[in-house]
């Protein structure tokens, strides 16, 4: 299996931790990767939505695991690059225990399944998907992650969440975890008189290195519902996907209006 494999966690829910995945995943299919994007929120599955293909859904990850289908017949492929989704969709939830977990041996077939379809497809990256907080799926994805994305949102509240998430992945044996910002205001963090968390105060609220920033863009939004094309964000999604290839990438490359502003945003 590819020694590619990044769990994305959130430090709470609706930080756009999802589409920074498949943002993510786009980009580096967008590098002629062969990438495999898993959904292991089975508590709130959204990323068949956001890849326009919910009605394409027959297996998941869940049917995968216990061999109810094949590889060919989990995937799906929603776009002409290669890329390759493996879905959830919330039924799977039925599949944990009555405290809301899964067992150590739902979360090693999960793994597995993960595993054979990325060996199947001979990925070069696996990202996957987990839901907020502390998820049911959490768990499974460390146990065969390699590192991990934090997003975190700009408030006080998703910074401090982001933190802890990240201790939490540091019990799970994932030690290699950076952090995304997602999205950044960054009109309110220049302002003169702004309240709002600069990027060096987010850095050192979280305690985790930060991989990149995305700004705030409501064309992005619009983009994933099959409306127009993503604006700033783009160019800072294929910035942290360079970077994940190994490539030395300056944070705001690409985006010149906000790079004009970098010194006011470090204050």
């Amino acid at each position: 299996m590819t020694e590619n494999v990044l769990l994305f966690a959130s430090s709470k829910g609706g930080v756009g931790k999802s589409t920074v995945a498949l943002g993510l995943a786009r980009a580096l299919a967008a590098e002629g990767r062969r990438v495999l994007l898993a959904d292991f929120d089975f508590c709130s599955p959204c990323l068949d939505l956001l890849c326009g293909v919910e009605d394409h859904v027959l297996y998941t990850v869940s049917d995968l695991a216990q061999e109810k289908c094949s590889v060919e017949n989990a995937l799906l492929r929603p776009c002409e690059q290669e890329l390759y989704l493996l879905p959830a969709v919330q039924e799977d939830l039925l599949s944990a225990n009555g405290e809301g977990r899964m067992s150590s041996e739902q979360n090693t077939l999960l793994g597995s399944a993960v595993q054979k379809a990325a060996e199947q497809m001979q990925a070069d990256f696996v990202l996957i998907d987990t839901g907020a907080g502390v998820s049911t799926g959490l768990e499974a994805a460390a146990a065969i992650a390699h590192s991990a994305v934090i997003v975190a949102g700009h408030t006080p509240a998703s910074i401090r969440a982001a933190g802890r998430s990240g201790q939490r992945l540091q019990t799970c044996g994932v030690t290699d975890v950076r952090l995304v910002i997602n999205p950044f205001d960054v009109q309110g963090a220049c302002a003169k008189k702004s309240v709002r968390h600069s990027m060096l105060e987010i850095m050192d609220g979280t305690g985790i290195p930060l991989l990149g920033v995305v700004p705030y863009d409501y064309a992005l939004t619009l983009e994933q519902e099959g409306h127009g094309a993503a604006g700033e964000a783009a160019p800072a999604l294929h910035n942290i996907a360079r970077r994940l290839l190994g490539q030395t990438v300056p944070l705001f490359s690409g985006l010149p209006k906000i790079r004009k502003r970098k010194r006011t945003l470090f204050r």
